[in-house]
């Protein structure tokens, strides 16, 4: 269940005749996301995806939120431009049950609604690879794990000096510069990476041709490291993202002409790891901290308003691991500590909401492969909480690889998760609830043979749902646990075929949703029954390679909230496609280029706002 680098497989086109283009196999790739320790993606039962820096550049990929729309079961809804916000969905469930991570520190904001990770604000400068793991696995990593992890793994150092800086621009007057230094010896590691990037953009409500909504990120990411000797290391992380966002505020008079409502974002993430090993067991202790804080702007009716949001994770984890013949056992301690507040600010004197609550938990988590062929992945976790109920989860995986046809795999994963409360949603509950967290059972069965073709079934019940009423009687709202089952079901099928003769390399991935309904029967909003992504790339001999993607999101249904009740209305039935190239101008001088919506398709991918239409951007770098 790995998607491959496309340097691997240019190598692979160059290397290898037609005879055997069926036996092509990669190295193996190494993740942390399936139980905080770093091993092959082959020793685990999870599926997984990798996407790596190699085809993040050539895809012009510039946020984490456009190299994951790509991925089977992955769907994604802007709404509107760069940077404005990003709806995001694994297998049917929202972004507050994916939790997102960049080198293990996690991104999810306790004080948006549902504890979401802001997509909108990562772009893609500086990645190594963005590891995606779909299916339940808080029994590896607690809360807002319910339908997957996706990792952010930012470059590392190598031997010596090295270092890089890109520079791109494009439609809607996109600017950009990225770099990064970094140095490592025998001791010593030191790396720092940064980047700006800025737009125009355009009007973030339909029609586009409206008044502009710009956005500009400004990031940086540094790491050091020191080898004491070979059983201690330490690593220091820091990581700060500062954006500001023009956009359109949907309750404005002027609606797509608003020119005042902006928002600015400041998050920044430390860690300190400590890494011992001795022989076979390894330990690793982590002190972690994120802040967070947003800050929203809007005119309208009633004056002007000023929303603030603020949030503090503090996080300590101690993950012992040892490799015994056959096998890696685990025994992981954490404690994390969250506060958020919201604060509200117009004419009329406010009050902020404030909540806060602390986490402790124990896991414990062991693969084991029975003959060689067969894998057995077990994890059981529970976690103790002080503002609501307890929770207990776990996971039992099965991987065989079978003799009678060479290559073919099949693997079943049963699971529990759980997705805690927000902050948010902690501090404004409905009158007389009392928050617990909700509770979601599901499993998934796939078959693969080699990288050719691989079919996955999941199925997962949610029980307890978190979400937002609201009485039009009194005129009072808030979260409550809902009653009842939210379903979702479907399967995804992933294929890759390359023709190493013709210099050609085809993948492509379907999926189809048979169920994401609310507890009421009703279909969850944003969702496309089927999604659709195709890839064909063409490598030259002389180091150029050219591209064709074409991505279809079929019927889907959104919410036109302008109306009351809010009514139904459909977004899907479209096709976008795209091209890319890119090519060694000189040693260590490389140009690419995306174009996207190249027949300047219209569509909504969110009911009301506006999208990219026909666009060109370039990007130069050099390395060194």
């Amino acid at each position: 269940m790995k998607l491959q680098t496309l340097s691997l497989i240019t190598a692979t086109l160059l290397l290898t005749n037609t005879a055997f283009a069926e036996e092509v196999t990669l190295s193996p790739i190494d993740v942390i996301s399936t139980n905080k320790t770093e091993q092959s993606i082959e020793n685990t039962t999870s599926n997984i995806t990798v996407i790596t820096s190699e085809e993040i550049e050539e895809r012009g990929y510039q946020t984490v939120s456009e190299a994951i729309s790509s991925v089977a079961g992955i769907q994604v809804a802007n709404s509107g431009g760069l940077g404005q916000p990003t709806s995001f969905f694994v297998r049917g469930a929202d972004s507050g049950k994916i939790l997102v991570l960049l080198d293990g520190m996690r991104l999810n904001d306790p004080s948006t609604t549902n504890g979401t990770a802001l997509l909108d604000s990562l772009t893609t400068d500086n990645i190594r690879q963005i590891e995606i793991v779909k299916g339940g696995v808080s029994s590896i990593w607690g809360s807002n794990a319910s339908a997957g992890v996706i990792n952010i793994i930012a470059k590392s150092p190598k031997g010596g000096v090295h270092g890089s800086l890109g520079l791109n621009y494009g439609s809607y007057n996109t600017r950009g510069i990225d770099g990064d230094l970094s140095y490592k010896d025998e001791k010593l590691s030191a790396q720092v990476l940064a980047a700006y990037l800025k737009t125009n953009g355009f009007s973030a409500l339909a029609p586009r041709d409206a008044e502009k909504d710009g956005y500009e990120n400004k990031n940086a990411n540094l790491k050091f490291g020191y080898i004491f000797n070979e059983n201690n290391k330490v690593k220091l992380s820091y990581n700060r993202i500062k954006t500001k966002t023009k956009y359109d505020d949907m309750y404005s008079a002027a609606l797509a002409n608003d020119d005042y409502s902006h928002a600015t974002a400041d998050q920044t993430n430390y860690a300190l790891n400590y890494y011992f090993t001795r022989a076979s067991y390894s330990a690793t202790f982590t002190a972690s901290k994120g802040d967070f804080e947003r800050d929203y702007y809007t005119s309208g009716l009633y004056g002007d308003a000023h929303n603030i949001y603020k949030a503090t994770i503090k996080e300590y984890t101690l993950i012992n691991a040892y490799d015994y013949t056959g096998g890696k056992a685990i025994l992981g301690l954490e404690y994390k500590d969250i506060d958020g507040s919201n604060h509200y600010m117009t004419s009329m004197p406010s009050l902020p909401t404030q909540s806060a609550y602390t986490n402790k938990a124990v896991f414990v988590s062991n693969t084991y492969n029975l003959n060689g062929n067969t894998l057995i992945e077990t994890n059981l976790r529970y976690d103790s909480y002080d503002e609501f109920s307890n929770e207990t989860t776990y996971k039992i995986g099965l991987k065989h690889h079978h003799d009678f046809l060479k290559g073919f795999t099949t693997s079943a994963n049963y699971y529990t998760s759980y997705d805690a409360p927000s902050a948010y949603q902690l501090a404004t509950p409905a009158p007389g609830s009392l928050l617990k967290p909700s509770y979601t059972k599901g499993f998934d069965i796939s078959a693969a043979y080699k990288e050719l073709i691989s079919v996955t079934y999941f199925n997962n019940r949610v029980e307890d749902n978190i979400d937002y009423v609201f009485d039009p009687v009194t005129y009072i709202g808030g979260y409550q646990n809902v009653d009842g089952t939210s379903k979702f079901e479907g399967v995804e099928v992933k294929g890759v075929y390359t023709l190493p003769a013709l210099n050609l390399h085809f993948s492509a991935n379907y999926t189809h949703l048979f169920k994401f309904e609310k507890e009421d029967g009703t279909n969850l909003p944003r969702r496309a029954k089927d999604t659709l992504n195709g890839f064909m790339d063409y490598y030259t001999q002389n180091d150029m390679h050219f591209g064709v993607n074409a991505q279809y999101i079929g019927d889907r249904n959104d919410m036109d909230y302008a109306t009351f009740p809010p009514s139904d209305v459909a977004t899907g039935n479209y096709t976008l496609w795209n091209l890319y190239f890119d090519t060694e101008l000189m040693k260590n001088l490389k140009l690419n280029l995306t174009a996207r919506n190249i027949f300047d398709k219209a569509y909504q991918e969110v009911y009301g706002y506006a999208t990219e239409g026909r666009s060109l951007y370039a990007n130069v770098k050099y390395s060194f």
